[in-house]
């Protein structure tokens, strides 16, 4: 690959003749041979002799990274970078299928924070990238979501943080007036610190308009699980959820206001109605959300402001971009996530489509801060996200969190669907987490 011998003007020509060729025919991620060494993160693309190199590049819908892939390509004409798309689930099936088979895994991957767990198990399977300069772009990122890209002692890096999910509260200003409850974000804040505050309110909007406060028992189980770094399992994967104080306050709180919430999930085809209805007034929701409310809900404009939650906040998206060690560019690959997720992208891309950016120094900047939507009454929306992002806790997940996940949600319908009381429904959980754990 290294051809320092050649003179400046024939390295040149080269590099048109390749870069002409490679329009015409382009080869796959393996085509260029070994990775050189490179200039760092936004100097010059492909290799430091100035081959041609084309990345492959796994991504599902939403990412918003479109614009800046291109501008990263006009910036440095030897990297072609080929972005393959599938649908979310499909996305990561296909990726684990590559890499357990060795082979058809891209340079760049994207893996979202519900799998991170999954595919840190094989870090065999993705290149350090600590080895090619994540040390040196540490501080950029929040210190929870470097948590997740990272193994516990930090030294090996799955990847780095694209966007962010911090959750905060979306209420109804019109339903918490007619109830008698504050409507600007900082009372609602002050008055519902907690979530037997949050309950008590409940109650009282519930007493008086007969509109429910939240719209199923299982949504504020998440949300309450999601602020504790330890839910079901210690850092060595042990099952410790009957010990686990998080999981416990989340089961309470859940359990206890089941006379508060509405019984419709959030995936059911009734849950827009019921939205635009008005027949719950909080959501819990991550900023990439709020777009939700406006497709569902499009005749509520201007009834809606955002709060903090009560308590703590909670995390709900963003992803990690991965280099797989089948990758023959890990450098190339990294110097391209590392400036596409350096902090001057990830503003246009926030700027852009609003996925709310993982890079703390953002937190301070003035388009971040001042952003707002008018469907939403609140003017400091942005300030608030950022406040949000800040108040998340690193929550540790092991592989089988999502099976564990699905089995307590399941377990809280059963309550409000008459078939369990509560301790039976507790029971019956562990029962079927000890069955599916011990397959």
């Amino acid at each position: 690959m290294v051809k320092k011998a050649l003179s400046f003007l024939l390295l040149l020509g080269l590099v048109v003749a390749l870069v002409a060729c490679g329009s015409e025919d382009s080869g796959g991620s393996g085509d260029s041979g070994d990775s050189g060494d490179s200039g760092g993160s936004g100097d010059s693309g492909g290799s430091s002799d100035g081959e041609s190199v084309e990345l492959t590049m796994w991504v599902f819908p939403g990412m918003g990274i479109d614009e800046q892939i291109q501008k990263y390509q006009d910036e440095n004409p030897n990297v072609k970078i080929t972005v393959q798309e599938a649908e979310y689930a499909d996305h990561h099936t296909n990726l684990l299928t590559a890499l357990g088979a060795g082979s058809g895994a891209p340079d760049v991957a994207v893996v979202e924070s519900g799998y991170i767990e999954q595919f840190k198990v094989n870090p065999n399977q993705f290149h350090n990238l600590n080895d090619y300069g994540a040390e040196d772009v540490t501080g950029d990122y929040v210190e929870w979501r470097w948590r997740e890209a990272s193994s516990p002692d930090g030294d090996f890096v799955l990847g780095l943080p694209t966007d962010v999910g911090p959750m905060a509260m979306a209420y109804r200003t019109d339903l918490f007036e007619d109830a008698g409850l504050p409507t600007d974000p900082d009372e609602v804040s002050a008055q519902l610190s907690t979530w037997d505050d949050y309950m008590e309110a409940g109650r009282q909007l519930y007493d008086e308009t007969g509109v429910y406060m939240y719209n199923h028992i299982a949504e504020i189980f998440g949300v309450i699980r999601e602020q504790g770094e330890e839910q079901y399992f210690d850092t060595d994967n042990n099952l410790i959820i009957e010990e686990s104080e998080q999981i416990k306050k989340a089961w309470d709180v859940s359990v206890n206001s089941r006379d508060i919430q509405a019984g419709i999930e959030r995936e059911s085809t009734e849950y827009g109605a019921a939205l635009a209805r008005g027949d719950f007034a909080t959501v819990f929701l991550p900023p990439w959300m709020l777009q939700n409310i406006k497709d569902d809900a499009p005749d509520t404009e201007g009834l809606w402001n955002v709060a903090q939650m009560p308590e703590a906040s909670g995390n709900w998206g963003g992803s990690l971009l991965t280099v797989p060690s089948q990758s023959d560019h890990p450098q190339e690959a990294f110097d391209f996530i590392s400036w596409l997720m350096a902090p001057e992208q990830q503003l246009e891309i926030f700027k852009q489509y609003g996925n709310f950016p993982s890079a703390q120094e953002l937190y301070d900047n003035e388009e971040v801060i001042n952003y707002n939507d008018p469907f939403f009454n609140r003017e400091d929306l942005g300030a608030m996200f950022a406040e949000a992002a800040q108040r998340v806790e690193y929550v540790y997940r092991s592989p089988d969190t999502s099976t564990v996940n699905t089995i307590m949600g399941d377990s809280l319908t059963t309550i409000i669907d008459g078939q369990a009381t509560p301790e039976e429904a507790w029971d019956n959980a562990l029962a079927e987490i000890d069955r599916q754990l011990s397959r």
